[in-house]
Parts: C-alpha cells; structure tokens; sequence
C-alpha cells in the first residue's frame, strides 16, 4: 500500500470536512490520525477526545512532544486556554467524536467517488474472521483495505476510514454493536455496496435486551441502501432479518438447501497434511473446492458469505486463484490455533465467546480430534461476558449441553459461573471428569498439561485470558526447557 488519502489533505481541508476553526500555522500536512499518544506516529493528526473515564485533552503537550503535527481540540479547552496563538496547528470544534466521525465520512466520500468498493461486515460470531476471509478474496481483484484489529466501534470505523490508503480498491468495514441504533450510525459513515450478517447470536444481550433488539440492531445494516445494494445473509436465519423494502439483491449462505451460496461438504485434514479443511461449495449451481485453514462448519459457512460477496458483485470465481488467496489467511491469536505442547493437542479458540459461537467451537473441536485419533477430549470453558439478566441460565444451559457430548471426557470450568457450571454438568453426567475454577490457577495448568495424547478446547471470552494456559505450559519451569515446548500441529 502506498501512502494514507489524508497526507493529501491541506490542514484547510481537514478543518473543513471537520467542521473545525484552524487556529495555529495552518501549512502542516498530517501522516494520519490517532487518539492515543501511546502510539502517536511521526506527522499525525491528534483527537482529543472526551469519554466518562478518560480526556485526551490532558495529552495535547504530549502528543506535539511524540511527534504530531496538528490536534483537534473541543471549543471548552481551548476557551480554557490563557496562551496567545499556539505554535501547533489545533482544529477547534464543538465535539472531537463528531468531527473524527465527520472526517473519516469526508475520506470515504472521496475514495468512493475515485472507485472504491466498499463491503459492511457484522454479526453476533464470525464478523472479524470474515473479515478476514473477505480481504483474502477481495484480494484477487485489486488492493484491499480492511478494519485493523478489532476497531469496529464508534470510534474504530473513523480510524478505519481515516486510515484509507490512497490506491485501495476494496473497503473491508467490520461493524460492531452492543446496542440498537449503532449500526444503524456506521452504515452511515460506509455504506457498503455489500452488505454481510455473518450470524444472530446472543453476543452482547445485555446490552441489546433481548434477542429481537439484537435483530433489530443487526439489521439496521441493512438501511441506507439503494438497488444496486447487496444483502447477504445467514439462509437458516433469514426469517429473522427485517428485510421489508430492501430494494436490492439478495444472497443467502449456508448449508442448507436453498442457499444461494451453499456448503455441501467439509473434509477436515488430517495431520501432516496443512492445517484447515477442504470446503465444497455451490454458488448458483456452480461448484468450486476452496482449501480453508480453519476448522468447523461456522468457518465454512464464514467463507460461504466472503464468496457471496464476490458472487452479488458479478466476480469471476477462479478457483486457483481464491485458493491461493486463501493460503495466505492470516487469523489474530486465539481463533483455532493448533498447538502440540508438552504432548497435548491443544485447539486454543480463546478470542471470545457467546452461547452459539461455544457450541460451534465444541462441534468443530470433536471432528478436530477425531481426525487426530487422540486419546481423550477434554474443553476449558471460561466465562461468557455481556449476556445481561439470563447470565447465569445461559451459563447452566450451556454446562449441561456440553456434559452430553458423546465426545467430551472432561471438563473445566473457569470464571464466575464455574461452580454453577460445574454443578449443571454434573446432574446431566455424575461420572464425567468436571472441575471448577473461579480463575487460572497452577491446579487447573497442572490439570490440562496431565492430558498428554489426549486434546483439550480453551474456549472463552477475551477477559478470561484462558491463551495463558499455553503460555504457562510452554514456559513451564519443569518442561525440557523455556520457550521452545510447543509446536504448531
């Protein structure tokens, strides 16, 4: 990629698409945009902006001293300035969200005016790995700009649009929400040519209240369309979805009959073999074989809606070149890492965690290590966060579903709910090995490094921080020696 759009930008411009008075000298230009002085980069724009916890107003002085070249400021700290003109450029507005939002909406305007395709991601479970599996699709047609890292909030969607590089063809916008109403705010800043619900899960309920707020939040990305707008959607999940007057195309996935984008089969490799599976799919009764170094039927299906997008757009699908595309998938930490440490297969799937997307893991675990002939199958499950009032039950349904797996030989419980989840599994299988943990403790590494030939699933929210497991067996003192006791598998 070559430089950001915004480098082009006079600071005249920028105040303009921000609704900012430039005070200061004003024939700066900026490398970027940041909001955290912890990782200010040479030449960029600051955004002070303001939260209940926070002001990045206490950190002007010290964004100019790493390196920044202008800042946007709100009009209350510079009323409560006493300095005459300042020696650095400052954007002076009402509202320093507004204006970040304001500017990353401008960006995108001009980009999309150029050429730019732009595709919307969200969903309950697998928004950041379609993501991913779009930009490697998507990357067969030109340059492809996607969502750094998990910044799909209110305030990630501007960065991700500020940070438009000049020559990008495609825009791969992941969207997330933990409320109604947002969702409906980011489709505003980008919407889409394509628009894609990986899932409707029960991922933050608490936040939306119920599942029909959920639905409801979710299918606000399906607004601000117009007929050459595609919608692509999870088939077995389309009555959910408030379709009602979208005029444009529709494409549905899954592995269901009557998907427009369908997965017929999966084959999972065996060892020796790269890690994934192979997928067979039928894409309006055209069939192609894509080799996908993921694991489970969520994942294929997650590749089912990446190839509808192509699809809706009227893109060749050249088999060779999307499986080279492919191979070259790379996934953040904790989605469906395979480790061998200490002589455990591990499956380490600890990115995050929900009701539906545990279930997947559980499902997509089993084939893994029936494939590998291990010796025993044993899950850690932590703690699932933001499910609001139904925590606890959610906690109980899920503990008793998993005990019932014919595949699962034993079980340990991390994080607040552990005792509860223990105790649910326990009436639905008494013999099963189950433990409790209220966090990670020596026990409970002590417990998953015993499984030696067996394989174990750490699945749980991010805060639970279950990945350490692997950490502490690989470091472990008493191991053949630091650092190098694990393997890829």
């Amino acid at each position: 990629m070559s430089t950001r759009r915004i480098t082009s930008w006079t600071l005249e411009k920028i105040a303009s698409r921000a609704g900012a008075t430039l005070h200061g000298p004003s024939d700066d230009r900026v490398s970027g945009v940041s909001t955290d002085t912890r990782a200010i980069g040479q030449g960029a724009l600051f955004v002070a902006l303001r939260g209940e916890r926070f002001d990045g107003h206490r950190f002007v002085d010290a964004a100019f001293e790493g390196g920044a070249a202008a800042a946007i400021v709100d009009r209350a700290w510079w009323d409560s300035r006493v300095d005459d003109e300042p020696s650095h450029p400052l954007l002076v507005v009402d509202d320093t969200l507004d204006a970040l939002t304001r500017l990353g909406h401008a960006l995108w305007q001009e980009a999309t005016l150029e050429g730019l395709h732009t595709v919307a991601v969200t969903g309950s479970n697998g928004k950041t790995t379609t993501k991913e599996l779009l930009s490697a699709l998507w990357s067969t047609r030109g340059k492809v700009w996607a969502t750094p890292g998990n910044l799909n909030n209110h305030i990630g969607v501007p960065l991700t649009l500020c940070a438009l590089p000049d020559d990008c063809d495609h825009l791969i916008c992941e969207m997330g929400a933990n409320h109604v109403g947002e969702i409906a705010h980011l489709v505003r800043l980008a919407p889409g040519a394509a628009r894609v619900i990986t899932s409707i899960g029960s991922a933050h309920l608490e936040g939306f209240g119920s599942m029909e707020g959920i639905r409801r939040g979710k299918s606000e990305l399906f607004e601000q369309a117009d007929a050459d707008t595609h919608a692509i959607f999870p088939y077995g999940e389309k009555d959910k979805l408030m379709l009602e007057g979208f005029p444009g195309e529709r494409w549905s996935f899954g592995a269901e009959e009557g998907a427009r984008v369908r997965v017929v089969s999966l084959r999972e490799r065996p060892p020796g073999e790269p890690p994934g599976m192979a997928v067979s799919l039928e894409v309006d009764s055209r069939y192609l074989t894509l080799s996908l170094p993921l694991l489970g039927m969520h994942n294929a299906t997650n590749l089912a809606a990446a190839l509808a997008t192509l699809a809706a757009g009227e893109v060749e699908l050249d088999e060779a070149a999307l499986n080279e595309a492919l191979a070259r998938l790379m996934l953040p930490g904790g989605r469906f890492r395979q480790l061998v440490v200490r002589g455990v297969h591990i499956l380490d799937d600890a990115y995050n965690a929900n009701p539906s997307s545990v279930r997947a893991s559980v499902e997509a675990f089993e084939r893994w290590a029936a494939v590998r002939h291990c010796e025993g199958r044993y899950a850690v499950l932590g703690e699932m966060l933001e499910l609001g009032e139904g925590a606890a039950g959610a906690h109980a349904e899920l503990a008793r579903w998993v005990a019932t797996r014919p595949g699962i030989d034993g079980l340990a419980f991390v994080g607040g709910f552990s005792e509860l989840m223990a105790q649910s599994a326990r009436e639905v299988q008494p013999e099963l090995d189950v433990g409790a943990f209220g966090s990670i403790t020596d026990d409970l590494i002590a417990w998953v490094g015993a499984q030696q030939g067996a394989a174990v699933l750490l699945k749980g929210s991010r805060g639970g921080r279950l990945e350490t497991i692997v950490d502490a067996l690989t470091n472990d003192p008493g191991s053949d020696q630091p650092g190098p006791n694990s393997s890829e598998a």
